[in-house]
């Protein structure tokens, strides 16, 4: 063969193959290779992907990724200074009052190894929507089984899970319900109802947990509470002191205590710059109003008659 048709087969050939663009698939995700016609019916795995040349025409292959591990999707009912469009998003419980919570679910994608799980893998890429991936070709797009999920379920589940929240009249309910780890528990309940919205959406993705957290009252509530756990710890601390006191029938533990809430008067007084006037109770004679004199002890007035203080 002449050397000039042997250059001219090489040269060909470099042409041809030189026009072919191999592309990644990396580690954490699986591809589809799209092309003019549609989809091919294979899955490609991590490794490098051979999308042939450019058409003269502008049609080429591209290659189509989707995170092949487990996706996170959280579902927010927030309040109008939590959510992004300043609304307020919050479930409604039993006795009307709104309820914050995050709902955490984990999808997987179907099993490809599988036939059927192929099938159902096909069917997730034909569902989403490809986007260019940012800095690299734009024969590479990539697909979220997110995306997915929020165009084929995600307005059954939120509406799904108000109703739930409704079941309960309030929030001692449902926050007693966390704790419930059998099939009548809030947990439990998410997880069979979004599995079911997900299978009779025919959605290709499946659920492998889901768990509410970020359970929280209305802040009224929360203010209710404390102020009535505070009402509650004043009362038992009220008893402990009486009863104490009362154990003692000399009548000296009244008095020392009586000394010392004097003297707390006085001190708390003098530290905002005022007098104060004490209601005096005392064991003798009728009860008076002694005014209490800066940088005296509540020992040195209770020892004064109430005249003689007063004239100072």
């Amino acid at each position: 063969m002449p050397n000039s048709i042997r250059f001219s087969l090489l040269l060909l050939l470099s042409l041809v193959t030189g026009c072919n663009k191999y592309f990644d698939v990396p580690p954490n995700d699986i591809g589809m290779k799209l092309t003019p016609s549609g989809y091919e019916n294979q899955i490609y795995t991590p490794g490098q992907v051979d999308l042939g040349r450019d058409d003269n025409n502008g049609q080429m292959n591209k290659l189509v990724l989707i995170q092949r591990s487990g996706v996170e999707v959280k579902e927010q009912f927030l309040g109008k200074n939590g959510s992004e469009d300043k609304e307020d998003h919050r479930c409604l419980l039993g006795d009307k009052s709104p309820l914050t919570l995050d709902v955490r679910l984990l999808l997987a994608l179907p099993d490809y190894e599988k036939p059927e799980g192929k099938k159902e893998l096909n069917r997730l890429f034909l569902l989403g929507n490809p986007v260019v991936v940012a800095e690299t070709s734009s024969r590479v797009l990539r697909i979220s089984a997110e995306s997915v999920y929020n165009d084929q379920a995600r307005q059954l589940v939120r509406g799904r899970l108000r109703q739930l929240c409704a079941n309960y009249k309030d929030f001692d309910t449902i926050f007693a319900s966390l704790a419930d780890a059998s099939e009548k528990g809030f947990t439990k309940q998410i997880e069979h109802e979004i599995a079911g919205i997900l299978k009779l959406q025919n959605v290709p993705l499946s659920l492998v947990s889901a768990f509410p957290s970020n359970i929280k009252p209305d802040d009224s509530i929360i203010e209710a509470t404390a102020a009535q756990m505070a009402a509650d710890k004043r009362v038992v601390a009220i008893k402990k002191i009486t009863d104490f006191l009362d154990a003692d029938k000399t009548g000296s533990r009244v008095l020392v205590y009586r000394m010392q809430v004097l003297q707390e008067i006085v001190n708390r007084a003098e530290t905002n710059g005022h007098n104060t006037v004490v209601l005096s109770t005392g064991s003798e004679g009728p009860t008076s109003l002694i005014p209490i004199v800066n940088n005296k002890t509540i020992t040195q007035v209770v020892k004064e008659k109430p005249e003689d203080a007063a004239k100072k």
